[in-house]
């Protein structure tokens, strides 16, 4: 290459004729004609405040080599600014960084202090953004439960898939992970409705929490989320009220019982109840729903509980102790009506 001190002048047209072909330089592209007649394109621009040149044959091919830096840089100088080429990589990235967190700052309503304590706290390679809670949801949801259920909707997965995707995430769901706070997170389990519309008991409101306690913990394993996003961590389940002993019937008591009824026959339809009430375990709730139908179903020794007769809404079987059959025979022998869809006495007649 000739030395820069034998160049002779500079051009300002804008319009050349480069191998046979007319051709217009854009703003930033300028040519130089060296001693000896040799021109070549250049291409000028700030670095760390000092002027910097770079030359490119005259040729179309040289042309389109000062075309692609000469673009950059433009790209560089509506990004940063006209002063883009004063300011240091580091000044870049730290704007850079202070932009992203600014723009994420005003769409979750936060706000961060300075582009130096944000440099200064080493964030330059962590992510501006995390997943919104939908994302880890479902990511625990089929990466973790349904991996221990071998791909199967069991009744405890389909529980949780009701509480993650019909209850939780329609609050928290589309929160990146790193805006929810813990504050949210309990105003959100005080928030838990029950079946009569009070506020739901202590051990409800743990069992969300347990869940999303899960949810987070598997997601921070697995590097989705570091875990100083975890809103959860801190959080300890409610306290629960103490539940008043029940009074436990005993073996003679419930003898006397049965000996009362069998021995009043305006009482005998209310065998089968107190029967199933005493040795299967059924809510008070569900017995009033029962049919005759339900119970031995096709003669097996069973009780369906179904969906709409369940306390909870679960179907379920219940296996009674051979007293209940035994109760059911002297019954339905002392006259008692036992149709399939006629329902159990809970009234005295």
């Amino acid at each position: 290459m000739i030395a820069t001190d034998t160049k002779k002048t500079k051009a300002k047209t804008k319009i050349w004729v480069i191998e046979d072909k007319r051709v217009h330089l854009p703003v930033g592209i300028s040519t130089e004609t060296w001693r000896g007649g040799i021109r070549k394109l250049a291409v000028t621009w700030l670095e760390h405040g000092k002027k910097k040149k770079k030359f490119f044959s005259w040729s179309l091919a040289g042309l389109e080599e000062a075309k692609v830096l000469n673009d950059a840089l433009k790209k560089e100088a509506k990004k940063y600014g006209a002063e883009f080429g004063n300011i240091t990589e580091d000044e870049k990235r730290a704007l850079d960084l202070w932009r992203a967190y600014v723009k994420e700052a005003q769409m979750n309503g936060f706000k961060f202090a300075s582009a130096y304590e944000i440099v200064q706290a080493g964030l330059e390679n962590r992510k501006t953004t995390s997943p919104d809670f939908n994302t880890l949801a479902r990511y625990y949801f089929d990466k973790e439960l349904m991996r221990k259920t071998d791909g199967e909707l069991t009744e405890h997965a389909e529980t949780v898939k009701n509480r993650l995707f019909n209850y939780i995430c329609p609050v928290l769901g589309g929160r990146p992970a790193h805006t929810i706070t813990e504050e949210e997170v309990e105003e959100f389990l005080d928030g838990l409705k029950g079946m009569n519309g009070k506020r739901a008991s202590a051990t409800t409101r743990t069992q969300y929490l347990n869940l999303l306690k899960s949810v987070f913990k598997f997601c921070i394993k697995k590097k989705l989320i570091p875990a100083e996003y975890n809103p959860v961590a801190g959080l300890t389940p409610p306290t629960k009220k103490k539940d008043k002993e029940p009074e436990i019937l005993t073996v003679d008591e419930v003898k006397r019982i049965f000996s009362f009824v069998k021995n009043n026959p305006k009482y005998h339809s209310f065998i089968p109840v107190l029967a199933v009430g005493f040795f299967c375990g059924a809510r008070v709730e569900e017995r009033a729903k029962l049919t005759y139908g339900d119970i031995f179903v096709g003669g097996r020794n069973e009780i369906f509980i179904s969906s709409s007769v369940a306390k909870n809404g679960i179907a379920r079987f219940i296996y009674p102790t051979g007293n209940v059959r035994a109760r059911m025979d002297f019954a339905r022998a002392n006259g008692v009506s036992m149709n399939a869809t006629d329902t159990l006495s809970l009234v005295i007649p």
